[in-house]
């Protein structure tokens, strides 16, 4: 009798990205992990979540206990997905006011974060990000997020050679490979956290 071979689950990513410009830089870092986790990560599939059309958290929204029918979609798509990958700009040392009120409304009771591993990646000036990460981070602590430690992916977007193409979709090889690695660490740690 043959033993039988163990199929691991498909992991679903959710992928927000804090700017709501098309041609944004982190949006093209998730269109690359997307595309990576298609051609060459197997087990894995990651979905972009846009978060542009929900409105300002405004608490008088919420009637009988449900909410708005675009953040009732928002919140259900976080719920189902395994894991959680973040492409936040930094705006002013910290998040961008879209990505903390998409993550403010995914946390009111019942707080849809929670137990969820998670992974930030992110592009910009000199620092590329990396501010915005640690305060995503700090929120984290409180939404009960579980955020990989390493790698870490910051990339400035201004620096010789040319990160990415006119339409801001990713073109140095070295940052896919780099944003490969992470996504296979967020893939690593939501089996260990999901007992697989």
């Amino acid at each position: 009798m043959e033993a039988a071979i163990a199929v691991k689950p498909i992991i679903k990513v959710a992928a927000l990205c804090g700017s709501l410009r098309k041609a944004s830089f982190n949006r093209g870092l998730i269109r690359s992990a997307i595309k990576i986790s298609k051609e060459a990560i197997n087990g894995m599939e990651i979905e972009y979540v846009d978060i542009a059309p929900l409105p300002m958290l405004n608490t008088d929204l919420e009637v009988d206990g449900t909410f708005p029918p675009v953040v009732e979609a928002f919140r259900q798509k976080i719920l189902e997905a395994d894991s959680i990958l973040f492409a936040s700009p930094e705006y002013n040392y910290s998040v961008t006011a879209p990505l903390k009120n998409a993550i403010d409304w995914a946390s009111r009771p019942p707080n849809v974060w929670a137990d969820k591993p998670a992974a930030i990646i992110s592009t910009g000036g000199s620092f590329g990000g990396g501010r915005s990460q640690y305060h995503l981070r700090q929120i984290g602590v409180y939404l009960d997020l579980h955020f990989i430690n390493k790698p870490e992916f910051f990339l400035n977007a201004f620096q010789p050679p040319a990160k990415f193409d006119a339409e801001g979709n990713l073109i140095d090889e070295d940052a896919k490979a780099r944003i490969k690695e992470v996504i296979l660490s967020l893939q690593a740690f939501t089996r260990r956290l999901q007992g697989n």
